[in-house]
């Protein structure tokens, strides 16, 4: 298994992290003031400062776009492309409706132990650590999309009836 990069990892599962759940839901939506890809390019610059010259990456293929998915608006943040295991795919910033807070999500590029062929993993930060929730869409910001509406929409309670 490849092992993850230094810069793209610590960018989607400490730095990006932390500044989302820190600023909260008002980030999913646009707030008229243009697009948040600036802040975000800064987040990776200024991270890769902290890092020695060999482990710093350049941010292309960094981009970000506000969205609705089943009523939810979320941050789709569009990563470089991933090499290493656990580098993610995207992260969604997402406010579920009816609800206070922000749910950070990721898709991470993953590397099946068997023969080592390429896959994803859906992951979750939240203040209380990391969670996996199984094996995640192609990496396909649709379907990523879709994934993260269908994760943070409530399920619907039924009954049986005879």
């Amino acid at each position: 298994m490849t092992d993850p990069r230094p810069h793209h990892y610590r960018f989607v599962h400490r730095e990006l992290p932390r500044q989302i759940l820190e600023f909260g839901p008002r980030l999913t939506v646009p707030d008229g003031g243009g697009s948040l890809l600036p802040v975000l390019t800064g987040i990776w610059d200024d991270l890769g400062r902290t890092l020695p010259p060999e482990d710093r990456l350049p941010s292309h293929g960094l981009d970000c776009r506000h969205l609705e998915a089943d009523g939810h608006p979320l941050l789709l943040v569009v990563l470089p492309t991933p090499v290493g295991a656990t580098e993610a795919h995207f992260v969604a910033a997402v406010h579920p409706k009816g609800t206070k807070d922000v749910r950070y999500v990721t898709l991470e590029h993953a590397l099946s132990p068997l023969d080592g062929s390429p896959g994803t993993v859906l992951g979750e930060w939240s203040a209380e650590g990391h969670l996996n929730h199984g094996q995640g869409p192609s990496p396909v910001a649709e379907l990523f999309v879709a994934a993260v509406a269908k994760l943070v929409t409530p399920k619907k309670r039924g009954f049986w009836r005879r």
